[in-house]
């Protein structure tokens, strides 16, 4: 064993773990950390040295409001990272190698450069916003939401709502219903966008046991308006009448 790998928070529940309690146990065995932030960089602050954490991945498409396709590695310094392709920098053409020089070291071929300027100014756009700004409106926006269908009857909401710090989806079923059906009736009828089934996460519906139905996730981003949040609330509530 090399490492402890987990993701800060579910992508399905919006259920965050505490990475900090988890960095103190690969520390104790001598293992790196490594954290999928997929579902909270942008959205929420994240400090790898005070996590202790050595590697960082994310995506940009998310909460950093970036384009498909693009993504990184945020790694601590000193840890080494051995490329899985290799060849077609353009940078030294002439060597059978990737360069030794981190980033370099890691980005064989031709570089996704439209994603690249588009994920450079969405980071610029979240620094000028400010991440606890965007994560106390996600937050809110999130909350409104699950208030709105968790008293519903017929409705079955996933996740730990007790907490005080988790990522802005929800995640619901409406009866025994497939989740792809509700999913494109809400677009059909709704016009509103969800992701059904089994979100990549195959095992955490095993233990919900939604494996075969799937779920109906819910994402609120800071674009998000008040008012979608109430149409989708009603939406789901006309739904399960």
């Amino acid at each position: 064993t090399q490492a402890i790998v987990c993701t800060h928070a579910s992508n399905l529940t919006g259920d965050m773990i505490d990475v900090a309690k988890v960095a103190q146990i690969a520390k104790r065995h001598g293992l790196l950390f490594i954290v999928d932030a997929s579902q909270t960089a942008g959205c929420f602050p994240i400090s790898m040295e005070a996590m202790g954490i050595d590697i960082l991945c994310f995506t940009g498409h998310k909460g950093m409001m970036g384009p498909q396709g693009t993504g990184g590695m945020c790694i601590r310094e000193g840890v080494k990272v051995r490329p899985w392709k290799v060849g077609g920098t353009g940078v030294q053409t002439y060597s059978k190698t990737q360069p030794d020089q981190l980033p370099t070291l890691l980005e064989a071929g031709t570089l996704n450069g439209h994603g690249i300027a588009g994920l450079s100014a969405a980071v610029d756009y979240i620094t000028s916003v400010g991440i606890e700004a965007i994560r106390e409106k996600e937050a809110m926006l999130a909350r409104r939401f699950y208030e709105g269908v968790s008293g519903i009857d017929g409705v079955t909401v996933y996740g730990d709502y007790t907490a005080q710090q988790r990522a802005p989806v929800v995640a619901l079923n409406i009866r025994d219903h497939d989740s792809g059906a509700v999913s494109d009736e809400l677009s059909e009828a709704y016009g509103i966008a969800t992701r059904p089934g089994a979100h990549c996460a195959p095992r955490m519906h095993q233990a919900l046991g939604t494996i075969r139905q799937g779920a109906v996730r819910f994402s609120f981003g800071w674009f998000t308006q008040i008012h979608e949040i109430d149409e989708a609330v009603r939406a789901v509530k006309e739904l399960a009448e």
